[in-house]
């Protein structure tokens, strides 16, 4: 009669629903149960068979199965405070049998739905220690993983996921790594995620997207690039492809040049009333380049500039390239993005025009593609123009030592820097992230010093950090350092008393030239605002690709191959001989209180 009455309770309490997390005890015969996360409405059960004879073979007395049934009833009504005073005398050290690890657990779930979330973890941890072997261990490292969450330890969250290795659990850890990790807006963070897990792909969608959508950083919009490609991920498939629309030779011929430039200006978002925008770069370029238009019709070259909203999805340039008017255009600037970029580089290579893209370092775009031209140096240039500057210098020594930080940016430019001394013969020596503690852990010394130190990082106190670990080694060597390992608008000449630093800066201006004096104040004029890089940059860019197009037409790569161009540009001019990306590396000193260029071009 007993065996026949438990079997009822158990029938009845399987028909117990909780208002929020769903959670259900099935009779069965596993012995398996699944939390769930009430705002992801997972949809497990806790499967529990609980035959008396079960537990009385574990040593269940009649008193604890009576107030455990009670608690869990009291759980399932939605009255979770006094569910943890039922269960609480059952969590005691001294009860070890089959039912004690469901009291812990029905007892966190409990305080979790109170928000008690320090204690839904202590119990937790408590079930971990006193039963290291329950078989149902995933699910509580999927609580954990939850409890984590909410306290805002993400990193803590995902190593408890990493650890869950029952399929049907790791599918629901799944969801709720994604409920929470896409409500992260902060950039920094989600950085950081992805470095302490790299290999985590919704870490790494998370912040693909929040860098499209919010960033403006050169940096980030190649991170955004190395993870798209390593994932796979595109953003947005285009639904059509591509249908280039032919254009006559003679275009070039008609007295005026439309320049196309598909930047991601996000017009939807746009709000007069913000004076400060996460894609302001996309606007400072073509402030910048209504300027250049204005100075090349003063010389007789007529320009038209036709703006494209190109962000980071595909479809976009698919409307683009497909719109009939665009088939007139002779150049195009942007887009920056990926997917769209890809479009852009088969666009121009079919058209015979050329796509410049203005803030990528990776060469990978260029394979294939003979008319599509980087803005800037890329990393394999940098590296090779700074380490050839390097060895020009009066030195005999032929070791080095390379300190480079956390982003893939640094790591790049160290490696290929590294590859290129290796294949003239240099050793280097030490080869190290500035994250260690250089002080301790550096090789380099007085007895094996190198003939010179080489800093890549985009973390601006990194460069001092290595100068200190210098100057206590004693080791007074030439250093050549990216521009982001300083504060370049800080940097007093007496910290780098004598010694020879270097200064490899892509976006270097020198305030002497006329011209950026001349454009500084009419810019100001026009904008109300000092000029930005990228202002700069734009005006560079169109006045240098106009005048290329005005004097060569249809040969325009024969007008690149020609010769260096430095005149008359803000920054340090164009090099585009035999290459696809700009060969001008800016290398600075500081010279009487001021940077000045170290290196001829």
């Amino acid at each position: 009669m007993a065996f026949l009455f438990y079997v009822l309770f158990i029938i009845f309490t399987a028909t117990c629903h909780p208002s929020s997390r769903h959670v259900k005890i099935v009779f069965n015969f596993d012995f398996r149960f699944y939390p769930t996360n009430a705002f992801l409405m997972r949809k497990s059960f806790f499967l529990i068979y609980l035959f008396p004879f079960f537990m009385y073979a574990q040593g269940v007395d009649a008193t604890y199965e009576r107030e455990y049934k009670r608690g869990v009833v009291l759980y399932k009504s939605g009255d979770f405070a006094s569910a943890m005073s039922a269960l609480t005398p059952l969590t005691a050290r001294k009860y070890t049998h089959g039912l004690a690890p469901f009291a812990h657990y029905y007892w966190s779930l409990a305080a979790l739905k109170t928000n008690r979330l320090s204690e839904s973890r202590q119990m937790l941890m408590q079930l971990r220690e006193r039963f290291p072997d329950w078989k149902k261990m995933d699910d509580v490292r999927y609580v954990l993983a939850d409890v984590s969450f909410q306290e805002k330890q993400f990193g803590e969250a995902l190593d408890y996921l990493e650890e869950i290795s029952t399929p049907s659990v790791k599918k629901e850890a799944e969801n709720l790594k994604r409920f929470y990790v896409n409500k992260l807006q902060d950039i920094a963070y989600l950085k950081s995620l992805n470095r302490q897990h790299p290999a985590d792909k919704t870490v790494a969608l998370a912040l693909i997207d929040m860098i499209q959508r919010t960033s403006n950083e050169k940096s980030d919009l190649e991170l955004s690039d190395q993870l798209t490609n390593r994932f796979g991920v595109v953003s947005s498939k285009p639904s059509s492809p591509v249908t280039p629309v032919r254009q006559s030779n003679n275009n070039l011929q008609k007295g005026y040049y439309n320049v196309a430039v598909a930047l991601p200006f996000r017009l939807k978002e746009f709000s007069p009333n913000q004076r400060v925008r996460s894609n302001q770069f996309a606007y400072d370029m073509y402030e910048g380049m209504k300027l250049a238009k204005a100075k090349l019709q003063q010389e007789g070259i007529l320009v038209n500039l036709f703006t494209y909203d190109v962000s980071n999805d595909p479809e976009e340039m698919v409307n683009v390239v497909n719109n009939a008017n665009f088939a007139q255009t002779d150049l195009l600037i942007g887009p920056v993005y990926n997917e769209p970029a890809k479009l852009a580089a088969d666009y121009a290579e079919s058209n015979n025009i050329f796509y410049v893209h203005p803030t990528s370092l990776a060469t990978d775009i260029l394979v294939n593609h003979a008319n599509t031209l980087l803005l800037q140096p890329s990393f394999e240039r940098q590296a090779q123009q700074s380490f050839d500057f390097m060895r020009s210098q009066p030195s005999t020594n032929r070791k080095l030592a390379i300190y480079y930080g956390a982003t893939r940016r640094d790591s790049t430019l160290a490696a290929s820097y590294k590859a290129k001394a290796t294949e003239a013969g240099y050793q280097t020596i030490d080869f190290r992230k500035t994250r260690e503690r250089l002080d301790s852990s550096a090789t380099i010394t007085e007895v094996n010093k190198p003939g010179h130190v080489v800093v890549f990082s985009s973390t601006e106190t990194d460069g001092n950090k290595v100068l200190n670990m210098l100057d206590k080694r004693r080791i007074n060597v030439p250093l050549l350092a990216s521009s982001l390992a300083f504060n370049m608008q800080n940097v007093v000449s007496s910290n780098l008393a004598g010694r020879e630093v270097y200064i490899i800066d892509t976006e270097f201006i020198d305030t002497s030239k006329a011209q950026v004096r001349d454009f500084q104040t009419n810019y100001l004029t026009k904008r109300n605002t000092i000029p930005s890089i990228y202002a700069m940059q734009g005006y560079d860019a169109l006045l240098f690709f106009g005048r290329l197009l005005h004097k060569y037409r249809n040969q325009v790569r024969s007008g690149l191959d020609t010769r260096v161009f430095e005149d008359d540009y803000l920054l340090s001019g164009f090099n585009y001989k035999s290459s696809n990306d700009n060969q001008v590396v800016p290398i600075v000193k500081m010279d009487d209180m001021r940077w000045v260029l170290a290196n001829g071009q």
